[in-house]
């Protein structure tokens, strides 16, 4: 299948922390601001979107690895902040073990995503500060209506599921890309669909 095929993301992939609340989180926040790509698009405060047409660009003028290593980076630290605000709302201690044990599979993620970038030169991009607020305010407002391990169990499952859509349609896409992106994106998505299934229990 030619590489330039059109991918949508999701407007978003899990909610995710505020500056709020991070001073309570027992997780220390191990994401640092980075410099944004040109295809970077802030231009709304009010609106949050984060589709991204692969078939606006050139293989000549960008590497496309750097584009879906960089989406999966966005996933990851998206994830890693929901948990980091979540946290603390969660009474179930054995259901809190499982998130931190899901956050250290996102920064180890992370982590390799960040090996790739090194390769070329590059940092991965920092998930927007208004798609940040938005979908804070978005968690926030669900806690309000409901705070059982239930509702924040659904939450999770939903916002890991949205990530393992966007992995798994670039999967399907067969891009021109290099194996070890590709076996990156079969790990990630493993790990989040194995998630989900441990998430189903606490429903």
């Amino acid at each position: 299948m030619d590489k330039s095929k059109s991918l949508k993301n999701s407007s978003e992939s899990v909610p995710v922390d505020s500056g709020e609340d991070k001073e309570q989180s027992n997780i220390p926040d191990n994401v640092s601001d980075s410099r944004k790509h040109k295809h970077d698009d802030e231009s709304s405060d009010s609106e949050v979107s984060n589709d991204f047409d692969y078939t606006t660009f050139d293989s000549d003028s960008i590497n496309l690895d750097l584009v879906i290593l960089n989406e999966v980076s966005r996933i990851a630290q998206m994830g890693m902040s929901s948990i980091s605000f979540l946290t603390n709302k969660i009474y179930d201690q054995d259901m809190k073990k499982m998130l931190v044990a899901m956050y250290s599979q996102y920064s180890n993620i992370l982590s390799q995503v960040n090996q790739h970038f090194e390769k070329y030169g590059e940092v991965p991009d920092c998930a927007p500060a208004h798609a940040k607020m938005m979908s804070y305010c978005g968690i926030k407002m669900n806690l309000m209506k409901d705070r059982t391990t239930s509702h924040i169990a659904e939450m999770m499952i939903q916002g890991t599921l949205m990530g393992v859509i966007e992995v798994q349609k670039i999967l399907n896409a067969n891009l021109d890309i290099e194996k070890d992106t590709t076996e990156l994106l079969k790990k990630f998505n493993k790990f989040q669909r194995e998630n989900i299934d441990k998430l189903n229990a606490y429903l």
